[in-house]
């Protein structure tokens, strides 16, 4: 339990340690004390070597996930950015598979959205597969396409054989990439093809959307080309196509994305490992660049809550889980009250204090001035609209809204 995680990649077990990342998480979380980001020393690969199991780590996805929520999921392209990211990988795997007949499954499919898309263009023999049962039911009612529950490491020869296996922004999550690989396998065809895609840890550093969003709870593995290239080439698998793209995430800034194409090999590849020499500078420079953002988001805190006692944290996300713990470590003596849009977050608690549903933050306004402030970076404007709505609605005016971006 307490062993150093080995490289998913090369399952080597030497790393250099690069940066520690902190959290104050919910109390069931499997990550409740942070990890270290650290780099393969054989194979440069970056991943967060973190304590737990993969276990934990699933009963997480299939019990406490967010993939489910319409609202502020991705994968079910409900609202514009995300479908035009799903009707572009879709797109993409119909040039590059003109048989409409091939049989295909999207492994980790979230509510169906990329199979909606797929099924759009003409395909047929579409499949999903994902371990949350209200993602499975989405899928199936919702997108009338066939969907199976199961975690990934559950396949087995009664879910069929597929010529094509889609891991769209899955394996960043994974703890075990050998088994899981090999759990795959298991439902792959011979000579069956394999389409991923992850964030690009290469390009973090373009667009920082909030300080060390990218290093968060669920982003354990940070891919880039050679980092997929050394994964597959070591386990025989040939490059068909990789790549790297621009989509659109919910505030309408860039995200940049990293696909392949991997056809698995009858044959011994004799790959050999290919070390990246740019990868540690380039997630560095990101690192450096968030914690300035960092600081002086923590200074404006600061002197806003110098004389404070009671203050609001709106926007429970991979941002507000970072901040809370400077928060927390700084002033133990706040009364925080947390606000969340997010119905999955409503109710759980997160150091002793509890998460209550935004649409009910009158109530939880008393006779004194109180200051909110919005840690959701990346939903800030929709949140302070929302806010404005229930302040006007209800007449409340001893509340000051304090905005980070």
């Amino acid at each position: 339990m307490n062993k150093s995680r080995k490289c998913p990649v090369c399952n080597s077990h030497e790393y250099e340690k690069i940066e520690k990342i902190n959290f104050l998480l919910f109390e069931e979380h499997p990550i409740s004390k942070g990890y270290d980001l650290v780099q393969c020393k054989l194979c440069s690969f970056m991943y967060a070597d973190v304590k737990v199991t993969q276990i934990e780590l699933d009963n997480y996805y299939s019990n406490i996930s967010k993939y489910e929520d319409k609202q502020i999921s991705t994968g079910g392209g409900y609202n514009i950015y995300d479908k035009e990211r799903l009707a572009g990988v879709a797109i993409y795997l119909s040039n590059l598979f003109t048989d409409k007949n091939i049989k295909i499954a999207d492994v980790g499919c979230a509510i169906g959205g990329l199979l909606e898309q797929l099924k759009n263009l003409g395909f047929e023999n579409i499949t999903g597969i994902d371990p949350s049962k209200s993602c499975v039911e989405i899928t199936k009612n919702e997108k009338g396409i066939d969907c199976l529950h199961s975690s990934l490491f559950d396949l087995n020869d009664s879910f069929g054989t597929y010529d094509l296996i889609i891991i769209s922004h899955v394996w960043e999550h994974i703890l075990d990439l050998e088994t899981a690989i090999n759990s795959l396998e298991k439902i792959l065809s011979p000579n069956g093809y394999i389409y991923i895609e992850c964030p690009n840890a290469m390009n973090y550093k373009n667009t920082i959307h909030a300080p060390l969003q990218e290093l968060n709870t669920e982003h354990i593995n940070h891919f880039y080309e050679k980092g997929f290239l050394n994964f597959f080439g070591l386990r025989n698998y040939k490059c068909i196509d990789i790549g790297n793209k621009i989509v659109k995430i919910a505030s309408g800034e860039d995200y940049d994305a990293l696909y392949g194409v991997f056809q698995k090999s009858s044959t011994n590849l004799d790959y050999k490992i290919q070390f990246d020499n740019e990868i540690l500078a380039s997630l560095q420079e990101y690192i450096n660049k968030s914690r300035i953002w960092f600081a002086k988001i923590i200074h404006i805190i600061e002197s806003n809550l110098s004389n404070e006692r009671n203050v609001a944290i709106y926007g429970i996300g991979q941002f507000a889980f970072k901040l809370l713990y400077e928060i927390v470590k700084k002033r133990p003596d706040l009364h925080l009250f947390l606000f969340d849009n997010n119905s999955l977050n409503v109710g759980k608690e997160i150091s002793k204090f509890k998460i209550n549903k935004g649409a009910d933050l009158d109530k939880y306004l008393g006779n004194e001035k109180l200051k909110i402030i919005i840690t959701s970076l990346i939903h800030q404007n929709s949140i302070k609209q929302n806010i404005n709505n229930i302040l006007t609605e209800k007449n409340i005016t001893q509340v000051e809204i304090i905005e980070l971006k």
